[in-house]
């Protein structure tokens, strides 16, 4: 039996290790400034809330678009662009809760947000070369 979010899971599946490999690095680098440099705690902390806003978002990306296929042109048009504001504006939320609380770097919690694209870029650049 499959699993009705199957193709969402496997999206997700394909793009772990490298996501996985740039927030490693990331983290990585946000340890190097935290310790050698003695930068303040709230990087690390900012680095990890960027990343699970990060694959938050990014779920919540394959889940619309699944759910969007099941749609005529013009209802799954009108559905990704409703559902493309809102997580925006909960993009927009919850970097605004993390530039509030005093234990979140916003810098290091924005950088994040573009580690699923980078990941996408080198898994097809990585197909190609295959």
């Amino acid at each position: 039996m499959t699993r009705r979010n199957q193709p969402v899971y496997e999206e997700m599946r394909s793009l772990a290790p490298y996501f996985l490999t740039i927030g490693g690095i990331y983290m990585a680098i946000m340890a190097v400034l935290f310790f050698a440099l003695k930068f303040d705690y709230t990087l690390i902390t900012g680095g990890v809330y960027g990343i699970v806003i990060a694959v938050l978002n990014f779920f919540a990306l394959g889940k619309t678009a699944q759910a969007a296929l099941k749609k005529s042109a013009k209802s799954a048009q009108t559905y990704m662009n409703l559902m493309y504001c809102l997580r925006f504006l909960g993009q927009f939320a919850l970097l605004t809760i993390g530039a509030l609380a005093p234990f979140i770097n916003l810098y290091a919690s924005v950088i994040p947000l573009f580690f699923p694209k980078i990941a996408i870029v080198i898994r097809e650049l990585r197909k190609k070369e295959e």
